[in-house]
């Protein structure tokens, strides 16, 4: 990054902090990762904030060197690439009513590292969010934009809602989400209180067919949250149709997945349970006389691009809009965690294992599916453990930490060439075992005027 750059970041800083009520500068620098050889590469997230009785304000930018995505512009930045975090406003009236607009990282309506609807990893995307709450009743609508019509990308837009009631401290409700493509956005969907299946199929087979093929998401979640204990369960059900129950022989594919799990608070410390599953397929896109629809719940329509003459290879964690191990797969994890006045310790283990998987091929390997329930049924699978530690100080407005991984994958998931009509690569396990080694330091500095 040349002085002119530099200077200007500066500016642009100096401008944050006069104006903003918050500021918050975090960097981190990669000590080395061991599977990709990288070592030094670094990131920095600025943002500021601004909270008013009724009113936030949120504008948060973070960049990164380390060859995850194409650059943002070689000539003037360098290696770094730009990603937009949480940036945008929130109005709200009496505590019951929210409205978001903005560039926001979304997050399930579960508390869950396998969280099912919206990954658990918060990717960030244009949102507009309308959210009702009371002591029995809660409501939420939510557009988000998945992408651009620019290649290899189309146009394609999400709506994601729940409805739950309220029992003390259980919470029960019905959880959906819907996909569309040609469209960014679907008024519909986003207005409409009615289950996006029925509002899919009377659109799709009424009168006033419109010829959209969407793809509706469904299921139920219960959580129950005391001030120590915090437990859920919730689950998935793609392409759902009554086959099962009223004609049995019909060929009918299981799309479901599962989450499930709690967190226990002791005092200073912490414990927490998770696991998680999906079937093969369910969140692959559809296929229709072997041509493909780009209905599959994911951000993007390939898992291969090229920019500035490189290839890049989209990992499958940042294109699953939902559980963020996509399909066939089965996932357990365990927590720890202790928090001192002036220190906090986190610490996992997670165990995961996967089979064959396509964020953008339909039936992945095959012109069609499987019928009945897939699961782990590969010849061969990935299997993956891991280690992680996060240690972090603090220093009044001020605070220090290290990120440590470790782990190993057995029969590593690799990108292969697809043998089907569709042509496009799929994820398959290989005979590649991998060590895993990631160390990292990071500073935040949070001040407020």
């Amino acid at each position: 990054m040349n002085k002119k750059n530099i200077s200007i970041v500066i500016l642009f800083m100096n401008f944050f902090v006069i104006f903003a009520v918050n500021f918050s500068l975090e960097y981190t620098q990669n000590v080395l990762t061991l599977s990709t050889d990288t070592v030094f590469s670094n990131a920095f997230q600025v943002g500021i904030e601004y909270s008013a009785r009724d009113f936030q304000f949120w504008a948060t930018m973070y960049l990164s060197n380390d060859n995850k995505y194409p650059p943002f512009y070689p000539g003037y930045y360098g290696n770094y690439y730009f990603i937009m975090k949480d940036s945008g406003v929130e109005f709200s009236l009496n505590n019951n009513m929210n409205i978001k607009i903005g560039n926001f990282s979304n997050y399930d309506v579960i508390n869950s590292p396998y969280s099912l609807y919206l990954s658990s990893l918060g990717h960030s995307a244009p949102t507009v969010s309308f959210k009702y709450q009371d002591d029995k009743f809660i409501y939420e609508t939510r557009w988000i934009l998945v992408s651009y019509e620019s290649s290899p990308l189309l146009d394609k837009g999400m709506n994601f809602k729940y409805y739950a009631m309220k029992l003390g401290n259980v919470v029960v409700g019905y959880e959906e989400a819907s996909v569309y493509v040609n469209r960014i956005f679907d008024v519909d969907y986003f207005i409409n209180p009615l289950p996006s299946f029925f509002v899919q199929y009377i659109r799709e087979w009424g009168p006033f067919s419109e010829g959209w093929n969407d793809n509706s998401m469904m299921g139920f979640f219960i959580k129950y949250e005391t001030l120590d204990k915090y437990l859920y369960a919730q689950m998935l059900v793609d392409d759902f149709n009554a086959n099962r129950f009223f004609n049995p022989d019909n060929p009918t594919v299981d799309k479901i997945a599962w989450s499930l799990g709690g967190k226990f608070d002791f005092g200073i410390f912490s414990v927490g349970v998770y696991h998680a599953g999906a079937t093969k397929y369910v969140f692959q896109p559809s296929d229709t006389k072997n041509e493909p629809l780009y209905y599959g719940y994911t951000y993007y329509t390939e898992t291969l691009y090229t920019k500035y003459g490189q290839e890049y290879i989209i990992d499958y964690l940042d294109n699953y809009i939902g559980y963020k191990y996509g399909e066939n797969n089965l996932a357990f994890l365990g927590q720890f965690s202790m928090n001192f006045p002036f220190l906090n310790l986190y610490s996992d283990v997670e165990y995961v294992i996967s089979g064959t998987k396509s964020p953008v091929n339909p039936w992945t390997e095959s012109d069609t599916y499987t019928p009945g329930f897939n699961l782990l049924n590969d010849p061969l699978l990935e299997k993956s453990l891991f280690f992680r530690t996060k240690l972090e100080k603090y220093f009044d407005f001020v605070s220090v930490g290290v990120n440590f991984v470790s782990g190993i994958i057995w029969n590593k998931l690799e990108l292969v060439e697809a043998n089907d009509s569709t042509k496009k690569p799929y994820f398959s396990p290989s005979n590649k075992t991998e060590q895993i080694f990631d160390l990292s330091l990071f500073f935040k500095f949070q001040f407020s005027l």
